[in-house]
């Protein structure tokens, strides 16, 4: 069994969410588009800040075992929420990663990063775009 490394509690109420440590507290609210009211933030980026944020400490190991830097990489993320079939909805997940100082081939660096990213390796892959920018 593995061993825990760390765990983050976050609590969400009715608009907003914060971690027991107090180092993150934001007022959420569904998108304008999904007939919210669009203040403070939303799940869609939330997911979205924590798969780019995710990858990039990821590509940071990566790299650095290549030889390389991940000074200057970004992720960029986009959460698209659609219509499911049945009820509710389902998401797609599109990141985009630039990797200037790879040390090694970037997309050899960049599948390492997903074989050890714990947010990535989560997702479905037919719901996952990842490209090299």
């Amino acid at each position: 069994m593995a061993t825990d490394l760390y765990t983050a509690v976050v609590t969400a109420t009715e608009g907003s969410a914060r971690s027991d440590d107090g180092a993150l507290t934001v007022d959420v609210h569904e998108p304008k588009d999904l007939k919210g009211t669009g203040e403070g933030t939303n799940p869609e980026q939330l997911m979205a800040a924590a798969l780019g944020s995710c990858l990039l400490e990821s590509l940071k190991i990566a790299s650095s075992t290549a030889g390389g830097s991940a000074e200057g990489a970004s992720v960029e993320s986009r959460v698209t929420l659609a219509e499911a079939d049945g009820p509710g909805y389902t998401a797609r997940y599109a990141l985009t990663v630039t990797l200037p100082d790879a040390g090694a081939d970037p997309q050899d660096v960049l599948e390492q990063a997903l074989s050890i990213c714990p947010f990535t390796k989560t997702i479905d892959a037919a719901a996952l775009d990842v490209q090299l920018a």
